[in-house]
């Protein structure tokens, strides 16, 4: 074997490989970029020329309705607000003890007014509850466990 038939052989299966995998990476790029649900392209409009997949439609915000429980006479108001803030999803973003995770910041300092302000207006990600979901002896109770967890 000559040298120029060695050197062309030992860069052969290189070459193969980049003809392989950078097509490859570009369709799935592409394929990331233009699918609607990227982040990217979250329109607030349904587009209907685009049908290679299902579409999400961002538009105006929803209301949370929240499953309503009641009060047991015998239950205390941190036991009760411990289950309601499971029960109303609020544990899901601001932890089980609601010292905050990953997706929510921590609220073991708010007052009752302030979660009752939040609650119904929803700033940012969180979603806004409807009046009639969360009543104001709810968002007390909520309070109180939420109190009793910053000791």
């Amino acid at each position: 074997m000559t040298t120029s038939t060695a050197t062309r052989n030992r860069f052969l299966l290189p070459i193969i490989i980049s003809l392989v995998v950078v097509p490859l990476a570009i369709t799935l790029l592409t394929i990331g970029a233009r699918s609607p649900y990227t982040q990217g392209n979250l329109n607030p409009h349904y587009d209907a020329g685009y049908t290679r997949t299902r579409q999400t439609f961002v538009g105006a915000d929803l209301a949370l309705a929240a499953p309503a429980l009641a009060l047991p006479p015998d239950t205390d108001q941190v036991t009760y607000g411990r289950e309601l803030f499971t029960a109303k999803y609020c544990s899901g973003c601001h932890g089980l003890d609601g010292r905050g995770s990953i997706i929510g910041p921590s609220i073991v300092s708010a007052t009752a007014a302030k979660l009752k302000s939040k609650t119904h207006s929803g700033p940012g990600a969180m979603p806004a509850f409807e009046p009639s979901s969360l009543s104001d002896a709810e968002v007390a109770a909520m309070a109180a466990f939420l109190a009793s967890q910053n000791k």
